[in-house]
């Protein structure tokens, strides 16, 4: 049987099928399709700690409905325009880290990029007041609240976003979002239990015995 060199699919069903994969996803997305994404992370997140796995489901969400929102890949099934996109979340031992990718403008790349690195570049009450600003900001037909998903993930994460870019020949780029969210939290000293207070011995002032005086003798004979 003659065999052609390409795509291996072989080799992509066995990374799909390897248990740090929670999910791996291309093509359009509809309201339905996240929901029954949704559901199936909710599951596979039960062994985890609860407000880890609420950051996880928290940022696909946020991530997932950026891509819903503009991604400029359409799929056409009859009356049906959905946009297309690509999901992933993957179990790094120390972090998951959720991946979406879609196709954008070239025309907007600066854009994104000058607003992932504000992004990053603010503390957590910074991102707070930006999320404000972009929420009470005018909206225009290419950008209906864009970036205030990113906002959230970076305030939900704790951590910064970060960004890839690949253009096309054509008008068209490959826009990437990575966020990153640790497994296991290292405890910040106002969260660390207090430690156990040990019972204090009272002091004692008890007196030292005295000790016993001899009165002196006089060895010289008497006569």
């Amino acid at each position: 049987m003659q065999t052609t060199k390409g795509f291996d699919f072989f080799e992509y069903h066995n990374y799909l099928s390897q248990d740090d994969v929670l999910l791996s996803y291309k093509g359009p997305l509809t309201d339905v399709l996240l929901s029954e994404f949704s559901h199936d992370i909710r599951i596979k997140l039960q062994e985890e700690e609860p407000k880890v796995g609420k950051k996880v489901f928290a940022i696909f969400m946020e991530l997932a409905q950026n891509v819903l929102f503009y991604s400029k890949e359409f799929n056409m099934f009859g009356a049906n325009r959905d946009r297309v996109g690509t999901l992933v979340i993957v179990n790094n031992g120390d972090y998951y880290q959720l991946m979406t990718g879609n196709l954008v403008y070239k025309h907007i790349v600066p854009e994104l990029m000058e607003k992932c690195e504000k992004i990053n570049s603010l503390d957590r009450e910074a991102l707070r007041e930006y999320k404000r600003e972009l929420r009470n900001a005018p909206k225009s037909e290419e950008s209906k609240g864009a970036g205030i998903g990113l906002v959230q993930a970076a305030l939900t994460s704790g951590s910064q976003i970060e960004m890839r870019v690949k253009e096309y020949a054509n008008e068209f780029a490959f826009y990437v979002i990575v966020v990153n969210v640790k497994i296991r939290e290292e405890e910040s000293e106002e969260n660390k239990p207090a430690p156990t207070p040990t019972e204090a011995k009272p002091e004692t002032n008890e007196a030292a015995e005295p000790t016993e005086v001899k009165p002196e003798t006089n060895n010289e004979p008497t006569n």
